[in-house]
Protein backbone atom coordinates (compact mmCIF):
# COMPACT_ATOMS: atom_id res chain seq x y z
CA UNK A 1 0.00 0.00 0.00
CA UNK A 2 1.12 3.44 -0.91
CA UNK A 3 0.57 5.95 1.85
CA UNK A 4 1.31 9.24 0.06
CA UNK A 5 -0.65 11.95 0.68
CA UNK A 6 -3.61 13.24 -1.85
CA UNK A 7 -3.90 16.65 -2.83
CA UNK A 8 -7.19 17.56 -4.51
CA UNK A 9 -7.89 21.23 -5.71
CA UNK A 10 -11.47 22.44 -6.13
CA UNK A 11 -12.33 25.20 -8.29
CA UNK A 12 -15.62 26.96 -7.95
CA UNK A 13 -17.54 27.13 -11.87
CA UNK A 14 -19.63 29.75 -11.00
CA UNK A 15 -17.13 32.12 -9.64
CA UNK A 16 -19.40 32.41 -6.22
CA UNK A 17 -17.92 33.32 -3.25
CA UNK A 18 -20.44 33.13 -0.41
CA UNK A 19 -21.34 29.72 1.23
CA UNK A 20 -24.57 28.77 1.82
CA UNK A 21 -25.52 28.79 5.22
CA UNK A 22 -28.05 25.75 4.92
CA UNK A 23 -30.77 24.52 3.20
CA UNK A 24 -33.63 27.32 2.13
CA UNK A 25 -36.76 26.45 1.75
CA UNK A 26 -38.30 27.62 -1.71
CA UNK A 27 -40.68 30.37 -1.00
CA UNK A 28 -44.51 29.85 -0.68
CA UNK A 29 -47.19 31.85 -2.46
CA UNK A 30 -50.79 32.34 -2.10
CA UNK A 31 -53.43 33.01 -4.60
CA UNK A 32 -54.68 36.23 -5.38
CA UNK A 33 -56.54 36.42 -8.95
CA UNK A 34 -57.06 34.02 -11.61
CA UNK A 35 -58.29 36.04 -14.56
CA UNK A 36 -59.14 34.37 -18.00
CA UNK A 37 -57.80 36.27 -21.02
CA UNK A 38 -60.55 37.02 -24.02
CA UNK A 39 -57.99 37.08 -26.92
CA UNK A 40 -60.78 38.03 -28.76
CA UNK A 41 -61.36 41.10 -27.23
CA UNK A 42 -60.27 45.11 -27.77
CA UNK A 43 -56.55 43.87 -26.55
CA UNK A 44 -55.86 40.44 -28.78
CA UNK A 45 -52.19 39.90 -27.71
CA UNK A 46 -51.61 37.64 -24.97
CA UNK A 47 -48.44 39.62 -23.80
CA UNK A 48 -50.61 42.87 -23.55
CA UNK A 49 -53.56 40.95 -21.44
CA UNK A 50 -51.01 39.61 -18.83
CA UNK A 51 -49.88 43.18 -18.00
CA UNK A 52 -53.22 44.50 -17.84
CA UNK A 53 -53.73 41.82 -15.41
CA UNK A 54 -50.73 42.45 -13.51
CA UNK A 55 -51.19 46.13 -13.20
CA UNK A 56 -54.39 45.57 -11.59
CA UNK A 57 -52.89 43.19 -8.67
CA UNK A 58 -48.91 44.95 -8.48
CA UNK A 59 -48.98 48.18 -6.74
CA UNK A 60 -47.32 49.92 -9.27
CA UNK A 61 -44.40 52.51 -7.78
CA UNK A 62 -45.26 56.06 -7.52
CA UNK A 63 -46.60 57.43 -10.84
CA UNK A 64 -45.63 54.05 -12.98
CA UNK A 65 -48.09 53.40 -15.38
CA UNK A 66 -46.76 50.96 -17.79
CA UNK A 67 -44.64 47.41 -17.17
CA UNK A 68 -42.53 46.12 -19.37
CA UNK A 69 -42.75 42.20 -19.44
CA UNK A 70 -38.72 42.07 -20.89
CA UNK A 71 -37.25 42.49 -17.35
CA UNK A 72 -38.83 39.22 -16.78
CA UNK A 73 -39.29 37.45 -19.08
CA UNK A 74 -39.79 37.04 -22.85
CA UNK A 75 -42.63 38.27 -24.41
CA UNK A 76 -42.32 37.00 -27.83
CA UNK A 77 -40.87 33.38 -26.20
CA UNK A 78 -44.27 33.36 -23.71
CA UNK A 79 -46.65 33.86 -26.43
CA UNK A 80 -44.93 31.62 -28.94
CA UNK A 81 -45.29 28.68 -26.27
CA UNK A 82 -48.93 29.79 -25.16
CA UNK A 83 -50.26 29.62 -29.00
CA UNK A 84 -48.64 26.55 -29.82
CA UNK A 85 -49.48 24.39 -27.08
CA UNK A 86 -53.07 25.62 -27.63
CA UNK A 87 -52.67 24.90 -31.33
CA UNK A 88 -51.48 21.19 -30.41
CA UNK A 89 -54.33 20.96 -27.68
CA UNK A 90 -51.42 20.44 -24.78
CA UNK A 91 -51.59 21.74 -21.44
CA UNK A 92 -48.49 24.11 -20.70
CA UNK A 93 -48.04 26.60 -17.87
CA UNK A 94 -45.08 29.16 -18.37
CA UNK A 95 -44.09 30.55 -14.73
CA UNK A 96 -42.24 33.51 -13.74
CA UNK A 97 -41.60 35.94 -11.19
CA UNK A 98 -42.61 39.40 -11.27
CA UNK A 99 -41.48 41.68 -8.73
CA UNK A 100 -42.18 39.34 -5.48
CA UNK A 101 -45.10 37.97 -7.44
CA UNK A 102 -45.14 34.41 -8.98
CA UNK A 103 -47.38 35.03 -12.26
CA UNK A 104 -48.75 31.94 -14.32
CA UNK A 105 -50.08 31.89 -17.84
CA UNK A 106 -51.58 28.46 -18.75
CA UNK A 107 -52.40 27.52 -22.33
CA UNK A 108 -56.31 27.68 -21.73
CA UNK A 109 -55.45 31.50 -21.71
CA UNK A 110 -55.78 31.68 -18.17
CA UNK A 111 -53.73 34.14 -15.55
CA UNK A 112 -53.01 33.39 -12.02
CA UNK A 113 -50.78 35.40 -9.52
CA UNK A 114 -49.70 34.33 -6.47
CA UNK A 115 -48.26 36.68 -3.81
CA UNK A 116 -45.20 35.47 -1.47
CA UNK A 117 -46.39 34.40 1.94
CA UNK A 118 -44.99 36.34 4.66
CA UNK A 119 -43.09 34.33 7.16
Amino acid sequence: MNNQTVQTRTTNWFGSTTKPTGPSSPPQYASITSEAINLDSSSPELVTSVVDVLMDVIEPTAGQITLSLYEYVNPDALEEIIEASASKQSDVAVRFTVEDYLVTVRSDNTVLIYEPLKA
